[in-house]
């Protein structure tokens, strides 16, 4: 018997014909069909269920896949059952009760007319760490990142990376698997992700499974699901009529989405739509420069709210960075949007802006790196402390610790004459003048004398640098160009320089107090 002939076999229900060069077309055809439907009648499930996943703790838990119509599928880990039939489309899901932590490993069975057997299973805690490259950026390219990773096994860590993938519709299964923290799968893991589930491990003593989905070069519209992006205002209007898909090679996902919408959400987000998790860290923004800069508060706010309404699991803990410091420090004391000849500059500023807006919803925080930039590097390698900065967040806002999570956060401006005073919240143990986080290589710098970072202005709008001194809970500023003061910016630059921190050691993200908009 051929090969081919004896793979024909093993098809549940199907016998082969004797196919010989007199055999009618009309019956091998019809033959090919019964063929077809009885691969497909087998049981399927989506990349993100593997060996050595973790399913989230104290939540319901969406299991789901692909199967014939009609046919019923049986689902049980650590005595939790549920079944239920596949829908005409051949879709199916099962909602099983929550489970406690465990650091017992499980086993997943799913069973309809095949059995698939998820083995080394954990109960614990599901992050998704997600954006650009700095998200991306791979722990073995981050300082002390070779250090750290290199000694460390922890079974009680696991990652998926999800395959990189830009589509014109949503896929269903995706790429990519499951594996346990060792120096190896470590190396190429997302620095950012590695360092955050590295605190919690440490903090929690919970296991924690980090999902990284991140691409170089993504604007945040390409993560932005269809129905996202058609709401009104609608992003999506330059998009229309556009059916071309990419797998990841047609370039970069800046270039794919000049042609194909929710390219990314489509490619490497709905595969992972409804798994359950605990919430997401969002490191991206340096691909929205330009242009692009002014509308990154409308995209941002919109990819939150988009994601919690796919996901269905309410307001889950959304935890971002602002962007760190990039570009030349040299300049007016206020970067100004547009250069000499009318073009934009790279406006890293107003999606700082943009970003920190969506603090307004429900369950958002920013971690500030504005700190932790290189000037000619658009992903710097220190990655440890905007990862410690993310889980701090996580640590007081879901985990109940007793902690400051924030730097100092601008809450009021008055006028007092030449003066004008600035009060904030989040001071901690108060305000005081600070200096970023050490990292190896780098010299120690000089204790600081004078705040930076601030500027003033008139009516007029024309900014100068200001003196600033701390009074309590309040800076006090003022200049000797500026007789009748107006407004106050804070490291409204690129590559900011400001030194304005609490005792616990976080830096204040960059405000303003007006309310102007660029020509």
């Amino acid at each position: 018997m051929l090969v081919h002939e004896r793979r024909i076999e093993k098809v549940k229900g199907v016998t082969p014909p004797t196919l010989s060069a007199s055999a009618p077309l009309r019956e091998f055809l019809v033959f090919l069909c019964l063929l077809c439907a009885g691969l497909h009648a087998e049981v399927t499930m989506p990349a993100i269920f593997g060996d050595h996943m973790v399913l989230q703790q104290g939540m319901t838990l969406p299991v789901w896949g692909k199967a014939a119509p009609g046919e019923e599928i049986a689902v049980r880990i650590a005595g939790r059952r549920g079944v239920t039939k596949a829908d005409a489309a051949g879709r199916w899901r099962i909602t099983l009760r929550p489970l406690p932590k465990s650091f017992t490993p499980e086993i997943l069975v799913v069973e309809g007319s095949n059995r698939i057997e998820i083995h080394d299973v954990l109960i614990g805690d599901v992050w998704i760490c997600a954006g650009g490259g700095n998200m991306e950026f791979p722990v073995c390219d981050s300082v002390t990142g070779r250090e750290v990773a290199g000694s460390l096994t922890d079974r009680g860590l696991r990652f998926f990376t999800v395959g990189k993938a830009a589509r014109a519709v949503a896929d269903t299964e995706g790429s990519g698997r499951w594996v346990v923290c060792s120096p190896s799968e470590a190396a190429s893991f997302s620095a950012v992700g590695y360092f955050f589930a590295l605190d919690l491990r440490a903090s929690q003593r919970i296991p924690v499974g980090m999902i990284a989905c991140a691409w170089d070069e993504s604007p945040a519209e390409a993560w932005i699901s269809p129905r996202g992006l058609q709401k009104s205002p609608s992003f999506a209007t330059h998009h229309a009529g556009s059916d071309r898909e990419g797998d990841g090679s047609p370039g970069s996902p800046t270039a794919v989405m000049e042609t194909t919408p929710s390219a990314l959400f489509n490619g490497m987000i709905a595969p992972l739509i409804p798994y359950a998790l605990t919430g997401v860290i969002w490191y991206q923004g340096e691909s929205d420069e330009g242009d692009s800069a002014l509308r990154y508060r409308r995209l941002f706010s919109r990819l939150i709210r988009d994601w919690r309404e796919r996901w269905g699991e309410g307001p889950f803990p959304f935890f971002f960075v602002s962007l760190a410091g990039y570009g030349s420090g040299a300049g007016p004391a206020v970067e100004p949007f547009r250069n000499e000849s009318g073009q934009p500059r790279r406006g890293w500023p107003w999606i700082r802006e943009g970003a920190s807006a969506a603090l307004s919803i429900p369950f958002t925080g920013m971690a500030v790196a504005t700190d932790l930039g290189v000037q000619d590097e658009r992903q710097p390698p220190g990655k440890l402390d905007v990862a410690r900065r993310l889980a701090l967040l996580a640590r007081h806002r879901v985990y109940g610790e007793d902690l400051v999570d924030s730097g100092p956060l601008f809450r009021s401006m008055a006028i007092e004459g030449k003066r004008i005073r600035i009060g904030f919240d989040s001071v901690g143990g108060g305000l005081c003048l600070g200096a970023p986080p050490w990292s190896p290589g780098v010299p120690e710098p000089l204790p600081a004398t004078l705040l930076r970072g601030f500027a003033i202005a008139g009516g007029d709008r024309k900014w100068f640098p200001a003196t600033a001194r701390i009074e309590g809970t309040s800076i006090v500023l003022s200049s000797d160009a500026v007789p009748h003061p107006r407004a106050v910016r804070y490291n409204w630059k690129g590559f900011p320089d400001g030194n304005l921190y609490n005792k616990e050691g976080l830096p204040a993200p960059p405000f303003r107090t007006d309310c102007d908009q660029p020509d």
